[in-house]
């Protein structure tokens, strides 16, 4: 999981985002909030000037990506459901608030959907709301999740990717997301709730980035190769768009986060310093 590179929302697109948020806004109670977000979030393409903002909406989404169209959480499934960081079942206030979007995969987006918690003193106080209960707001705090729209996720987590120790000694890699060992005791606490509802550490996705990590690192033998025969800057520049559009570019950002623990690694980027310097995201088309 990759900072999101932000673009611009289309002027009318967000006035229309802001008059339905505001339709939610004048309901005179939290639970009464709560239910026309839900009505109007359902109806949200219901007219020709809604269903065209939220076209552009997904359009501008898509653009944000990492790689191509992929999951801001997982970098491994297609982007194709409008995500609301801030549940929605929990933030009316926010239901219709573009920073509070970011594309997503369903597997992702489905279980954190009712998963809400908040951090202090280095634990999480998860919040539940029962099906038929009665509709409570979640507890002040800052949120457990990691927001990708305004945090960068590598400040709190990091890739397993195994390496070299001081003293020699070869670890395995597990491909799996850990906290971060350098992180705070909160952002320890806000990585570890990440990983746990996001399931970032889906056999199917581990299995995906250690498949990755070789695929970069062939990616960049061959990168290094061409540039040491003499390639071109276009060539090269080729070579190096389709390293940045392959799926899971955390793994390439923490072979580069990572390089001195990885010998084999490390020699790639020393012949090919400028590799360490890429924008992690293409510009836009």
């Amino acid at each position: 999981m990759l900072k999101i590179v932000e673009r611009p929302l289309t002027a009318s697109a967000r006035a229309t985002l802001e008059s339905l948020q505001a339709l939610v806004n004048r309901e005179p109670d939290y639970a009464a909030k709560v239910n026309a977000a839900k009505r109007a979030w359902e109806s949200k393409t219901s007219t020709r000037a809604k269903a065209d903002a939220f076209q552009i909406v997904r359009q501008t989404l898509a653009s944000m990506c990492v790689g191509p169209i992929r999951c801001a959480y997982c970098e491994d499934s297609l982007a194709d459901e409008v995500e609301h960081i801030r549940p929605k079942n929990f933030f009316p206030e926010n239901v219709f608030d573009w920073q509070n979007y970011l594309f997503a995969c369903g597997p992702c987006n489905g279980p954190k959907g009712s998963r809400y918690g908040v951090v202090a003193h280095g634990s999480v106080t998860e919040f539940v709301r029962a099906p038929k209960g009665p509709i409570n707001p979640p507890p002040n705090g800052p949120s457990a999740l990691i927001d990708p729209r305004t945090e960068d996720p590598l400040d709190f987590l990091e890739l397993d990717l195994g390496g070299t120790t001081p003293a020699g000694i070869e670890l395995p890699a597990t491909f799996e997301f850990l906290p971060s060992d350098s992180a705070t005791a909160d952002a320890k606490a806000r990585g570890a709730f990440s990983i746990d509802v996001l399931g970032l550490n889906r056999e199917v996705m581990r299995a995906a980035r250690d498949n990755a990590f070789g695929g970069f690192r062939a990616r960049l033998r061959e990168y290094v190769i061409e540039k040491e025969g003499g390639a071109t800057d276009v060539r090269l520049g080729v070579l190096r768009d389709n390293i940045l559009s392959t799926p899971h570019l955390t793994v390439f950002a923490e072979m580069r986060r990572q390089q001195a623990h990885l010998p084999d690694v490390q020699a790639l980027f020393a012949a090919a310093p400028e590799a360490a310097a890429w924008p992690l995201v293409l510009p836009a088309a």
